[in-house]
């Protein structure tokens, strides 16, 4: 004998599977109606979509480091500004 936790979690993804179905078959007579350059149109949108996120994630990685390139930069260029510079190649002449 099944236990009950087995039957309600079978009858809960057959409930689900059936959903499923009807929402696919829903949408496959929908697509069935709609013309094929809209069909083209719509799938040529989604992949412009689909490869653009890639595109925006680098280049906000990118842009991300080389802000923080240039924050370290200023940070260690700001520590040494009040230093003068250490030439050991200049003679100095004391009065």
């Amino acid at each position: 004998m099944k236990s009950s936790t087995s039957q309600y979690l079978y009858s809960v993804f057959r409930q689900v599977s059936q959903e499923f179905r009807q929402i696919g078959q829903k949408f496959g007579m929908r697509l069935l109606r709609t013309p094929l350059p809209k069909i083209l149109i719509i799938c040529i949108a989604l992949a412009l979509f689909i490869a653009l996120i890639p595109l925006v994630i680098t280049l906000f990685v990118v842009f991300v480091l080389i802000k923080l390139l240039l924050g370290v930069a200023t940070m260690g260029a700001g520590q040494n500004r009040g230093n003068p510079p250490q030439n050991q190649y200049v003679e100095r002449i004391d009065k």
